[in-house]
């Protein structure tokens, strides 16, 4: 609609895309570009929060997410073979009652064709370079296929990842550090599985080693480890039949000192990052990107730092406890940890607001 303020949206990933999504179902036309040539073709992040499902109800994404993802109602935690206990997704009260698995490629395709429905396309293999600002305009310098070009909007949302060409170009540091210790992740097509199907599955190891395994597909799972070897450290009978995909990498920890500079915003890992731990960081910048969206329409935006950097702040201290206490190698620590697990995972009351932090309800 010719009435609406232009706006630029920087990433084609889950948070952009959702930025782009909801102000394009509120009568924006949004322009959208990323540097890749399309999609991820990666699983990337797989775990849908229930309140992110509830953000993207109203453009019609969440229904075809529902249609193609697997519901994970339970997450069993184990130690040394015995399980400890299991949180219980299904006791929430909440009609998504469940953490929604779907590889990102699929998450992101999904949001594509939505977004096009809309008459808003991507702009691949679109870099931006620079910005500025002039008579309360931006003036944003891009290179595409068709070359260097200068855009000129009123409103630039940034969610161009970890390394943001937006966070970088308003000077803001990436306050932080990164984990020393090497993670490793693993895509593979296992049969014979010995566990409850169609659940998540932690296993902590005396040594403090940990190994993550969540169902993506058929026969399709993703494990995530604290160690250079992700399927090493899920125990149990069960066979192999094929590698996917492997790859190792470094937690960072970190955050914008604000979210919002004049006119110019971040979302998702240009604004935060933080540990896999609690499967948050797609969904808060799934939240980031909505709330964007909602304040711009309600000409409101002079909030959205205040709104969304605590709870950025919150859950980056929160999954350094929780990975902590997963990592603990202490025997008194983990005789502690595990009688804690032990007790939690066995009285759906006292793990009920963990649950509803994980999926997005409480902040």
């Amino acid at each position: 609609m010719t009435n609406k303020p232009g706006v630029l949206i920087v990433g084609a990933g889950p948070t952009g895309l959702t930025a782009a999504v909801e102000l394009a179902r509120r009568g924006f036309t949004p322009r959208i570009i990323d540097r890749d040539e399309k999609p991820t073709s990666l699983s990337k992040a797989v775990g849908i929060s229930s309140h992110s499902l509830d953000v993207l109800e109203p453009s019609g994404v969440t229904e075809r997410l529902l249609a193609n993802g697997i519901r994970i109602y339970r997450a069993h935690f184990w130690f040394n073979g015995h399980q400890l206990g299991a949180f219980d997704f299904s006791g929430l009260p909440h009609r998504f009652n469940f953490l929604l698995s779907l590889p990102q490629s699929d998450t992101e395709t999904i949001m594509v064709d939505i977004l096009a429905g809309f008459g808003v396309a991507v702009e691949w293999r679109t870099l931006f370079v620079a910005l500025e600002r002039s008579g309360g305009e931006i003036h944003a310098a891009l290179e595409g296929p068709a070359g260097q070009e200068t855009a000129v909007c009123e409103f630039l949302f940034g969610a161009d990842g970890v390394q943001s060409a937006v966070r970088k170009a308003l000077a803001f540091n990436f306050e932080g550090y990164t984990h020393h210790r090497t993670w490793s992740i693993a895509d593979a097509e296992i049969a014979d599985w010995p566990y409850e199907p169609g659940a998540a599955h932690a296993f902590l190891h005396p040594n403090g080693d940990v190994g993550f395994i969540i169902p993506i597909g058929k026969d399709r799972f993703r494990a995530v480890s604290n160690t250079d070897n992700a399927l090493a450290r899920v125990p149990g009978n069960y066979r192999i039949v094929q590698v996917l995909r492997t790859d190792q990498f470094r937690i960072p920890i970190r955050q914008a000192p604000r979210y919002q500079d004049g006119n110019v915003f971040l979302g998702g890992d240009a604004a935060h990052v933080h540990s896999p731990v609690g499967a948050r960081g797609m969904n808060l910048g799934i939240e980031d990107a909505a709330s964007f969206a909602r304040r711009l329409a309600a000409n409101d935006l002079a909030g959205y730092t205040a709104e969304r950097h605590p709870i950025g702040h919150q859950w980056i201290r929160l999954s350094e406890t929780l990975l902590s206490a997963a990592q603990a190698s202490n025997p008194l620590l983990t005789t502690f940890r595990n009688l804690a697990f032990g007790i939690v995972g066995h009285v759906h009351w006292l793990q009920r607001p963990m649950l509803e932090r994980v999926a997005g309800l409480k902040e």
